[in-house]
């Protein structure tokens, strides 16, 4: 017969970790290995016909499914020194066999379990004998006596605890409502017990470390308050070499959950990335206490890749959205390099450094610096470029081309103005083109005005002919200052004639010509004087020396003069010089020209022509200069170079 309490805990393969006292049932967390050693400890007092009396049920379930292996793990062992025992229960008493069958099955179903509570039926056997009459006569019969158990009295929650594990519901229930439930005898079906889900943690995420990373489409506000609503804020933000640009949050795993088996529900495994996959041009990964990041290599203009979401911090400013007023307004840039693989629309205006536009041009392109190349077709804009070279690859049209100190190379221009330092056109159409040295493969009906020109075939387009001027250097300030000085020469002469007179007749006095006839003896130590001779020239000396200063006066004049005259004979000199180089070198070849061409000599300077608005310019180069100034063609092929004198 089973003893209401169990006379040994070793029965339940529990000695190392369980302590009964009579102040109850303990765990020793020192000697506890896992949940998974009480869970096991609790199975065979449960199934050998025992509970757990005035059961803790919220510590029973914190045995039963917090102290796995890892969670001990990470446990400082002085806490759990300090935690010592934690009381779960009384004591350990039987289960009565015939109050099990009180407790029936549970409906278990989506992660919870329900429990019908009703009223219970039992039999009893009645001790004293009853009789009963049949056919045979009177017989003795045994009693049966049924009566009905309310909830309240047939059911306790520590036996439910018990009872409820041996059919399969190990976790989860609901102490206070099944507690409540039997001691108000409530009879129906209610849910006893339910899963606990797992919890899911959290993916990896990225978080920025910066404002910069977003662009700021708002007007742009000037100095004095107002708006620009032609440009944006902050199309392209600009990053420090060294700025954190974004942190990678890590993954946090989630904690599993409990089936009501008992059984652990596992959390699934959050989401993580590689940020080194996500880290561009300019940039690198750095790795410190204060987590992982993508760190900015050099100081640029960032750039995020939407295909590849990757991020990049570089020199060259990329653009694939084009230029208008919907995508990014005007662009104003203080970079090195920008390129835009979109059009420029018209209207519409970027300023810059090293521009490379990929897509058509019909705005405006302006450039401080480097190189300008428009892959594509110049229609209707402009390209600008204050100190460089500009490069057009596709057909400028109805356009303005500039770059003054720089080279300009143009594929086929139509309709156009182009300037520049060097000009090289493969096909002109009705264009206006200035510079210091030209190249046109074709010119139809086109003003061309430069220094060194050269034309592969030249003729008219319609009736427009092509009108070469070849600039010859405007001398004519040259000699008004040559005369000037040649006028300022002959006054100095006649000056130093004047002084030089002036000296001479002081110097005739006879006092003074004795005086200075025995210095120049003395200074060239043709004679030696006495001591009285010298103390009686000594007082000649002191005698004249008005006239003596007089004359070292004269005498400073003249060379002051002189001075200045050798001056002016140097910048004429030097003037000659420079009219000579600057005709070197000025020419005009056409290799194939046709009679409707007409060629110029004319007498001005080209930065002259490179500030004239292009209307104005067309109609001066167009316009006929004097007689003498024409140069005429011959058969064929055309050659003219300037002489120099």
């Amino acid at each position: 017969m089973q003893s209401d309490q169990p006379d040994n805990l070793n029965e339940f393969g529990a000695s190392s970790f369980i302590v009964k006292t009579g102040d109850g049932v303990f765990v020793d967390l020192a000697n506890l290995e896992s949940s998974e050693q009480f869970s096991l400890f609790v199975e065979r007092v449960f199934s050998t016909g025992y509970f757990f009396s005035e059961i803790d049920y919220k510590t029973f379930l914190e045995l039963l499914s917090e102290y796995t292996p890892e969670m001990i793990a990470t446990k400082n062992p002085a806490e759990i020194k300090r935690s010592g025992r934690m009381r779960f229960a009384s004591n350990i008493v039987a289960f009565p066999p015939d109050r099990l069958k009180f407790y029936r099955d549970a409906r278990i179903s989506s992660g919870k379990a329900e429990y019908l509570f009703e009223l219970i039926m039992v039999e009893k056997t009645v001790e004293e004998p009853l009789y009963a009459e049949n056919a045979d006569g009177v017989q003795e019969v045994v009693g049966v006596e049924q009566r009905t158990i309310t909830v309240k009295d047939a059911l306790s929650f520590d036996e439910f605890v018990a009872a409820m594990w041996t059919k399969g519901i190990r976790y989860g229930i609901d102490a206070d409502a099944v507690k409540a439930i039997i001691a108000s005898g409530k009879t129906g079906r209610f849910t006893i017990a339910r899963a606990l889900p797992p919890n899911d943690g959290e993916d990896s995420s990225l978080k920025e470390e910066t404002n910069k990373l977003h662009r700021d489409n708002s007007p742009r506000k000037l100095r004095d308050g107002r708006f620009d609503l032609r440009q944006f804020s902050n199309r392209f933000p600009q990053i420090r070499e060294g700025e954190r640009l974004l942190r990678k949050s890590p993954r946090v795993l989630g904690t599993p959950g409990m089936d009501l088996d008992g059984k652990p529900i596992e959390a699934p495994l959050p989401e993580d990335f590689d940020l080194s996959a996500l880290a561009g041009e300019g940039t690198h990964i750095e790795i410190t206490a204060d987590g992982e990041f993508i760190v900015a290599s050099m100081s640029g203009f960032l750039n995020i890749d939407n295909a590849t979401n990757r991020i990049a911090v570089m020199e060259k400013i990329v653009n694939y959205t084009g230029v208008s007023m919907k995508t990014t307004g005007d662009i104003s840039l203080d970079g090195e390099h920008f390129e835009e693989h979109g059009e420029v629309q018209e209207n519409r205006v970027i300023e810059g450094k090293n521009i490379t536009v990929m897509a058509n041009v019909y705005g405006k392109v302006i450039s401080s610096g480097g190189k300008v190349l428009l892959k594509h077709n110049l229609g209707g804009g402009s390209a600008t470029n204050r100190d460089g070279d500009i490069t057009v690859e596709g057909l400028t049209s109805n356009a303005q081309v500039h770059a003054r100190h720089g080279t300009v190379s143009i594929k086929r221009a139509e309709n156009s103005l182009i300037v520049g330092e060097r000009v090289t056109v493969e096909s002109a159409k009705n264009c206006t083109i200035v510079g210091e040295a030209i190249e046109i493969e074709i010119a139809e009906g086109c003003a061309v005005a430069g220094k060194a020109i050269h034309i592969g075939i030249s003729h008219s387009l319609r009736d427009t002919q092509t009108v070469v001027s070849v600039l010859l250097p405007d001398l004519s300030g040259f000699k008004a200052r040559a005369a000037e000085i040649a006028n300022r020469i002959a006054e100095i002469g006649l000056k130093i004639e004047e002084r030089r007179k002036k000296s001479a007749a002081i110097a005739e006095q006879q006092e003074v010509r004795s005086y200075l006839l025995i210095a120049g003896k003395v200074q060239r130590k043709e004679i030696t004087l006495t001591d009285e001779q010298r103390g009686n020239w000594q007082r000649l000396g002191a005698k004249i020396a008005p006239e003596l200063k007089a004359i070292s006066s004269v005498n400073s004049e003249i060379r002051a003069l002189q001075e200045e005259q050798k001056e002016l004979e140097q910048e004429i000199a030097s003037m000659e010089q420079e009219g000579k180089e600057a005709s070197v070198g000025i020419s005009c070849a056409i290799d194939s020209v046709a009679k409707d061409t007409m060629i110029w000599k004319r007498h001005v300077e080209l930065v002259t022509l490179f500030d004239l608005p292009h209307k104005e310019l067309r109609t001066r180069l167009f316009a006929p200069g004097l007689p003498e100034d024409r140069l005429p063609l011959g058969n064929g092929k055309y050659f003219w170079e300037c002489p120099v004198d």
